[in-house]
């Protein structure tokens, strides 16, 4: 871990702020506009010059090719927080960025997603801005069908009630088009160890009428425990929920129930979730997932959500055999089993050929279905079709790692080119940055490097080492899934996974990790999302509130 303070940061460059409050009259705004075109034009001269010095087939460093300032028209939509398929909804009015608010419902999220160019909305929820924003509509009820958020009912721009408790800044969680290779399926044939299909989503919710006595072995559930999450108000009325559904687990059968809890004396627990060492036996493993007498570590501890991933992704934990692979493959699938990732020096790709496609896809500012582009530039997200791929989607060694990791039965989703760039320089535009899993249970991504990424100061992905087993407590809120620095920090091993250009790593976004945000250069790589293929349809059949797969990227749906 290096310390934000142990290196300077540059000064991000810095957009002319345009406030109505600060334009007295129409020649004003028109001489700021003029400026902001002054400003375009001097960088796309100074992107020219670079060309001609460095060569069309060079690749000049990443903290040169800087971008310029974005421009937006009246109405425009944007989702805040630098995720490109999820976040804070916001509107361009007025020449500034300001809040919607209402009571968060699926019906505002379809409508929301739909004009943001996605396929479908998977989830609404709220992040209040860390900096005073405008708040330009409120109060706002859609039905669902509405072709535009402009087109449900809402107050009058700027002069609402504004955003409350009740009616919290509006958040989304989207899917991408072109998911027709994801199929929901009955849940009758829903494969799930240890639960029932039927009845694995029934809240658990408890009605706090007894208790029994002090709770002994595992408790997690501690006030305390607050320390260790990024929202500590609202984790403080989860784990009180969770502490009254444990007693109440607990009152029905106190003694089978504690003493099946001490019964696993190398479980491993945290505020977070549990799992057990890299050497525990298959045989333990087993009997955590299938025994009656384990249930109360289902019924008791784990949310619904929790149930499902557990009950999913366990096989895989602990497959029966491996299959024949070379020892290359082997070594890769060693290291993503005992730590969560493993790093590549090579993928023998062809480079120059990725980097012709990157910087095109990522220059096409007027593609929304392509490129997106968040908080002013900070993070540039495209999904363009990249054929020099190829190679590494039929690269044996590779697949036969991530097979024998998954499953056989292993899918890439798609994959997405993304930029941070020297305007990142903090975890308030970029949800990413707090450490947080991925909500999603046992996946894998592949990053592509299209350039050095060093581990000081080049915004490299950071993993808790072999964080990727946990079992989580709870999966279905965003809050439960956000981490504390301090905490991880002291209580994890941290790894940077930066590397060559043409390197890269593979993770299993289960574990604990971030991208950080500090540094003093831009980062550009390619990423690749893979699962198992019955993974994604089990999830949709369910209807959970789950990112499967990730919304922001191009969907390839290649079989390994």
């Amino acid at each position: 871990w290096i310390p934000r303070h142990l290196f300077a940061i540059s000064q991000p460059f810095s957009c002319p702020q345009l406030r109505t409050d600060r334009l007295e009259t129409t020649k004003s705004v028109e001489n700021t506009m003029n400026r902001m075109w002054k400003i375009t034009v001097l960088m796309l001269t100074a992107m020219l010059q670079m060309t001609a010095v460095y060569g069309k087939d060079a690749h000049p460093p990443a903290e040169e090719k800087e971008e310029g300032c974005e421009l937006y028209s009246e109405k425009d939509l944007r989702l805040a927080g630098a995720s490109p398929d999820a976040g804070r909804v916001e509107v361009f009015h007025n020449l500034e960025w300001g809040t919607l608010c209402g009571k968060p419902t699926m019906e505002i999220s379809k409508v929301l997603c739909k004009q943001l160019g996605f396929g479908r909305a998977i989830g609404v929820f709220s992040i209040a801005p860390k900096k005073e924003t405008s708040n330009w509509l409120s109060a706002i009820e859609c039905k669902g069908d509405e072709g535009s958020i402009f087109d449900c009912s809402h107050s009058e721009w700027g002069s609402g009630p504004g955003c409350s408790e009740t009616q919290p800044p509006l958040a989304v969680r989207c899917e991408a088009a072109g998911l027709d290779n994801v199929e929901a399926i009955p849940r009758s044939e829903l494969i799930l160890p240890g639960v029932d299909p039927e009845t694995v989503l029934e809240t658990y919710k408890p009605q706090h009428s007894k208790k029994c006595g002090r709770l002994s072995g595992l408790y997690p559930f501690q006030p305390n425990q607050t320390a260790a999450f990024v929202y500590k108000e609202k984790i403080q009325t989860w784990l009180s929920d969770r502490t009254g559904r444990l007693e109440e687990v607990m009152c029905r059968d106190p003694e089978r129930n504690t003493a099946n809890v001490e019964e696993f004396p190398d479980l491993r627990w945290n505020p977070y979730g549990f799992d057990f060492p890299f050497d525990s036996s298959k045989v333990r493993g087993d009997k955590i997932l299938h025994s009656e007498k384990a249930k109360v570590l289902r019924e008791g501890y784990l949310s619904p959500n929790a149930k499902v991933f557990w009950s999913l992704d366990h096989p895989h934990r602990h497959p029966e055999e491996l299959p024949e692979m070379s020892d290359a493959s082997k070594a890769i699938f060693h290291n993503l089993s005992r730590d969560g990732f493993v790093k590549i020096d090579d993928w023998g790709l062809d480079m120059d050929a990725l980097r012709k496609t990157a910087d095109w896809a990522l220059s096409q500012r007027e593609q929304k279905n392509v490129t997106v582009v968040l908080d002013d530039g900070a993070v540039i997200m495209a999904r363009p079709h990249v054929p020099a791929l190829d190679a590494l989607l039929n690269n044996e060694t590779v697949n036969a790692a991530i097979r024998a990791y998954l499953g056989q039965d292993s899918v890439l989703h798609g994959y997405k080119i993304l930029r941070l760039s020297k305007r990142l320089q903090g975890a308030d535009n970029y949800i990413a940055a707090d450490w947080h899993h991925d909500r999603a249970g046992r996946r894998l991504k592949l990053f592509i490097f299209l350039h050095d990424v060093e581990n000081f100061g080049g915004r490299p992905t950071e993993v808790a080492n072999r964080t990727h087993n946990l079992v989580y407590w709870h999966f279905e809120d965003y809050f439960t899934s956000r981490y504390d620095n301090e905490y991880v920090q002291k209580n994890f091993d941290i790894h940077q996974l930066g590397g060559p250009r043409g390197g890269g790593f593979i993770f299993d976004t289960n574990a604990i990790h971030r991208g950080s945000p500090f540094g003093n250069k831009m980062r550009e790589t390619i990423i690749l999302e893979y699962h198992n293929e019955y993974k994604c349809p089990a999830i949709h059949s369910l209807g959970l509130n789950v990112p499967c797969p990730s919304g922001d990227q191009y969907m390839a749906y290649h079989k390994l």
